[in-house]
């Protein structure tokens, strides 16, 4: 019965059915949050797993020519802005508020929850699977290594990568500076 069930579902190509049911899901869902932030969120699929901003939507911005892709989670509570032309790989995880751990009351924190704005400015390329904690604002032009963790401001230009992500080394600026001026964007 087992083996027939299978057969019957391999025909009918019921997984290819089961992903494109998530998929038209998946675009509800960033329907329904355009709706509530008052923007235009594109939406790349790479792989499973769709995009959950939480908190007070209203407080995520991003331009209209950014885009996010799979397995994105956004806390928007502190506040979140990115700019033009924002570039990420899958697995982007950005956190606008903390919890207290720095108190007299309770262990491992309190009740108490701490909102900080995080800032992405224009023309950032963020690799797969970055963690960006509250409070950071990442500089123009900005390229931001696979697996890295944001744990500071980083200034404009910087490549940075690890946990707590580094500054490895700059852009060469008057290139960056040259192909802006003349409009050259991806």
């Amino acid at each position: 019965m087992k083996k027939l069930i299978l057969k019957v579902f391999e025909i009918l190509s019921i997984d290819k059915i089961i992903q494109l049911l998530i998929l038209i899901t998946e675009k509800i869902q960033i329907r329904r949050y355009e709706k509530l932030c008052n923007c235009k969120i594109n939406f790349f699929s790479q792989g499973n797993g769709g995009v959950v901003l939480g908190g007070d939507l209203s407080k995520f911005k991003i331009d209209e020519t950014s885009h996010l892709k799979s397995n994105t989670f956004i806390e928007c509570t502190g506040g979140v802005t990115i700019g033009r032309y924002f570039h990420t790989g899958r697995g982007l995880t950005i956190f606008s508020t903390n919890h207290n751990y720095s108190n007299a009351s309770m262990i491992p924190y309190d009740e108490i929850s701490i909102d900080k704005p995080v800032v992405i400015k224009d023309f950032v390329w963020s690799g797969s699977n970055v963690t960006i904690v509250p409070g950071v604002t990442i500089g123009e032009g900005v390229v931001i290594g696979a697996g890295s963790v944001i744990t500071k401001n980083i200034p404009d230009y910087a490549i940075v990568g690890g946990n707590p992500a580094q500054v490895i080394k700059y852009r060469e600026i008057d290139e960056f500076k040259r192909l802006k001026k003349e409009g050259k964007y991806y």
